[in-house]
């Protein structure tokens, strides 16, 4: 049974739909081959599955894996459907259909499997200058046309999104239940924490961006600033070379944003010293030993 070529779609209201992208049957022959090919790439070395927890990057033997959020399920849905009865892009304005991904899969006695693409503006060719040969010249591409990607961003199977890059399947779907930042009432809470002193909250919260957010939201999760105290923190944090104020029997939280991410990458051991040089160094990843 050949495998159709479908496009996951974000609609005017934010949700992630699934349309058909029709093919030729030469075309579809050669994309199935290079799904193919893009598969066995993307499963080539991996020895073992971890799962996803926003941490750290996999190694090359490793797939991150998710449970398919809800959202997600159209990936899976759309497989075991009619492809006869999944609307086609619009090829004429296939720019502006809010493409996220291309993706193909078979079926086979109940078990799903879907081998998803990241799809980007970059590959939609008539937004380039792109030349196209004509005879003995070139002529610019002026139809709709696009490109694939060159590698899989996921594979889902048996439940499971596995991955490797968060980037890439972020790009997707949405993650924001599973790796999302601290919102501003979770760190004016921090804030509040006892073993805490923030001089000025309201500037506390103006200033942590993104990355401040997402470890101020681990650090809350793994519950540092309950399990250990203020005198533990600052005599662990002068290891690495970093100096926390006490006061009070409160840590002190600096104003400067630089300080205050030193800090918060130490209360999310995400800074260390080097057990040779004793130099000081900071990692995203948290994978435990």
């Amino acid at each position: 049974m050949p495998q159709n070529l479908f496009a996951a779609c974000r609609d005017n209201g934010g949700q992630l739909i699934a349309k058909r992208v029709r093919l030729d049957a030469a075309v579809q022959q050669a994309i199935e081959a290079i799904f193919a090919d893009q598969e066995a790439a993307f499963r080539h070395g991996v020895t073992s599955e971890v799962p996803f927890d926003g941490s750290w990057t996999p190694d090359e033997d490793e797939f991150l894996t998710i449970d398919i959020p809800a959202e997600a399920q159209v990936f899976a849905d759309t497989i075991n459907a009619n492809a006869m009865a999944i609307a086609d892009i619009n090829a004429a304005a296939f720019a502006g259909e809010g493409i996220k991904a291309l993706f193909t899969g078979v079926s086979n006695n109940g078990a799903t499997r879907v081998l998803v693409q990241r799809f980007t503006s970059q590959q939609v060719l008539e937004r380039r200058f792109a030349l196209l040969q004509q005879g003995n010249a070139f002529r610019r591409l002026t139809e709709p046309a696009f490109t694939l990607d060159n590698t899989l961003a996921c594979i889902i199977e048996g439940g499971r999104i596995k991955f490797k890059s968060q980037h890439k399947l972020r790009s997707i779907i949405n993650m924001l239940d599973i790796y999302r930042a601290a919102t501003d009432q979770e760190v004016q809470a921090f804030a509040g924490h006892p073993n805490l002193h923030v001089a000025d909250v309201a500037a506390f919260v103006g200033v942590t961006n993104q990355v401040s957010r997402k470890l101020i939201h681990a650090i809350s999760n793994n519950g540092t600033l309950d399990n250990y105290t203020p005198a533990d923190i600052q005599a662990a944090a002068q290891q690495t070379n970093l100096v926390i104020d006490v006061q009070n029997g409160r840590i002190v939280m600096p104003a400067a944003h630089g300080d205050i991410k030193a800090l918060l990458q130490f209360l999310n051991e995400s800074r260390y010293s080097g057990p040779l040089s004793g130099q000081a160094f900071v990692t995203n990843s948290q994978r435990p030993a």
